[in-house]
């Protein structure tokens, strides 16, 4: 009796299957077509080809100077070329979100019980360091394109010829899972402040590398301190103090 109770527990969990396509598992059953209304996210995007992730805040003033970027080429491209995007919103209330949304042509991960969890998961999975980030994924497998979709279409707006080549730059990319993905990547080159901005964040990370390179700042590059370089110090030091704006970025 054991044994058949495991044979059948093992046949139905076999019957169990996840028939949920890729986008959704993704995205969610459900995305907002506008404030207010829903639509199920395998119908609305059963004939797209690309799915174009928008993480995007109303309080970012870099994504307030995107936003009308991607709207221009989202009208130009959109239908024609199959793409779609979903906004993924970091703002800080519904109303907030509901303002903004309001001026997109595009869906949106609706404000919801359990949105929250699928967009930090999003977040995580896609290693979001900064918005806006526009991220390009194959629509019917879910599969990673690039995540330099933000500089792609600012440096392509206006030029509907430089529109055409960047989507089919998209399309001819293959398209990989995220396990095999490289978020420093833009279109199939490591760029050098990728690189970069990695191994800054792989430093901050272990304080001892700090520890190190001021040590060998002091000892090899600086040399040893006299009389001298410790008065010339004060001095240098005041002026760094003088001019030092509290507000500066860096």
């Amino acid at each position: 009796f054991g044994c058949l109770c495991a044979i059948l527990s093992t046949t139905m969990a076999a019957a169990v299957v996840d028939k949920r396509t890729a986008m959704e598992k993704l995205v969610g059953s459900n995305l907002l077509k506008m404030v207010g209304t829903k639509k199920k996210t395998a119908e609305i995007l059963k004939d797209k080809e690309m799915i174009l992730l928008y993480f995007s805040a109303s309080w970012c003033p870099p994504c307030k100077s995107f936003s009308p970027l991607l709207i221009e080429f989202y009208k130009k491209f959109a239908e024609k070329e199959k793409f779609e995007v979903i906004f993924i919103s970091s703002d800080r209330s519904v109303e907030s979100f509901n303002d903004y949304f309001r001026k997109m042509p595009w869906l949106a991960i609706p404000t919801e019980t359990g949105s929250a969890e699928i967009k930090n998961r999003l977040a995580q999975t896609l290693k979001i360091q900064s918005i806006p980030t526009l991220v390009v994924l194959e629509a019917k497998t879910g599969k990673y394109i690039t995540n330099n979709g933000r500089n792609q279409v600012t440096a392509a707006a206006g030029s509907e010829e430089k529109g055409i080549e960047l989507v089919k730059s998209w399309k001819d990319k293959e398209a990989v899972t995220f396990d095999r993905a490289d978020f420093t990547e833009i279109a199939g080159e490591k760029t050098i402040m990728g690189t970069i901005m990695a191994w800054v964040f792989h430093v901050l990370k272990n304080p001892m590398y700090i520890f190190a390179l001021l040590y060998f700042y002091r000892t090899y590059v600086k040399g040893p301190a006299t009389a001298e370089s410790i008065e010339g110090e004060g001095v240098a030091g005041e002026q760094l103090t003088n001019d030092f704006d509290p507000n500066e970025e860096f």
